[in-house]
């Protein structure tokens, strides 16, 4: 869990401690606030991302689930909301623990399960995301493939989904409530530093690194295509492909600036037995930063996805005209149609 476990460290005698206490008292040098006020400042941070990140995901599900005939990329897109959803949803335990300086006052059948969801989320997001490049991939590189239907699709996410829990079979052996003097905190008690070092490659190897080589290496061969093909396509045809090019430049970058922080300084503390206040001020921005990840997914399809912002304003339309025995659609020449009830939603 990435809010509560902090950064592990081990005393003299081998025992698990944290990081974060252990640099509660230390000095600043280096003129930010001091640690407890900015560990005050966290819990109303993360209370902004789960908000923004609720209603942001639950309109994509809304948008997506109201649609009559679902496209591939609407399965990836639903997953993504949902598996974001869940993780949005045990995200207040973490904002109470850290309310209540960290002390965990749930038992801990509810530690188990809030750190396996917070850490399944990083998988089954990054799994998702993954294989949604692929598919891009496929869609633009071979569209006439005859393997990417919805069926096939749902199978995929069921693997992925299927995958996270297998990944986090570690978490769910360790993630257990510890007591550190008068303080009961859930955390990954890991054995000792061999330990913690195996665990922060895992996951970082899985969860991070595996996952962004096989996205630049897709979202590259992608990219090439659509370049390759612009002097051959028509005009449509080549805004199709600067709007492709600019939904893959967005997706890598969120993902990217989003996840690379926090795994670069996970590896950076195997190596690292006395973090100063700096070190810790990091650390918890990119925390902050892997946390908003589940927040700017939706806000981006939102924003930038012309489609769902359609879905969403048909339905605002409907439910506004349902006193009519017809619905009509006015467009901007002052005439009217009448819209198709089973109309066909178009791909992102």
């Amino acid at each position: 869990m990435n809010s509560s476990d902090g950064m592990c460290h081990y005393d003299d005698t081998g025992d698990f401690t944290s990081s974060n206490l252990s640099c509660r008292n230390s000095t600043n040098p280096y003129g930010f606030m001091d640690l407890a006020t900015f560990n005050h400042i966290l819990p109303s941070i993360y209370g902004i991302l789960c908000t923004i990140g609720v209603i942001a995901n639950g309109l994509v599900i809304y948008a997506v689930s109201t649609c009559k005939k679902k496209m591939v990329s609407d399965i990836y897109v639903l997953n993504l909301a949902i598996a974001d959803m869940l993780f949005l949803l045990v995200m207040p335990f973490n904002i109470h623990q850290l309310v209540r300086d960290r002390q965990w006052v749930f038992g801990s059948f509810m530690c188990k399960a809030v750190v396996v969801v917070d850490v399944s989320n990083q998988f089954t997001t990054v799994g998702i995301v993954t294989v949604l490049c692929v598919d891009r991939y496929i869609a633009i590189v071979h569209p006439t493939s005859e393997r990417r239907t919805t069926q096939w699709t749902i199978v995929i996410n069921l693997l992925v989904w299927f995958g996270s829990v297998l990944l986090t079979v570690p978490v769910m052996i360790y993630a257990s409530v510890e007591r550190n003097g008068d303080l009961e905190m859930c955390m990954m008690s890991l054995n000792g530093p061999e330990d913690m070092y195996w665990y922060t490659l895992y996951q970082s190897i899985l969860g991070f690194i595996l996952p962004v080589i096989i996205i630049s290496t897709f979202y590259s061969l992608t990219l090439y295509h659509v370049f390759r093909s612009i002097r051959r396509v028509k005009r449509k045809q080549f805004v199709w492909a600067k709007r492709a090019t600019k939904t893959v430049i967005m997706v890598i970058t969120l993902f990217l600036l989003c996840w690379t922080p926090y795994h670069v300084i996970q590896v950076m503390n195997l190596s690292n037995s006395t973090p100063t206040s700096l070190f810790v001020y990091a650390y918890n921005i990119s925390i902050c930063l892997s946390y908003s990840h589940s927040c700017i997914n939706p806000l981006s399809l939102l924003v930038f996805a012309q489609n769902y912002r359609e879905r969403l304003c048909r339905s605002k339309m409907s439910r506004g005209s349902q006193h009519n025995s017809k619905t009509t659609v006015v467009k901007t020449d002052a005439s009217s149609v009448s819209p198709n009830p089973n109309y066909r939603c178009t791909a992102i």
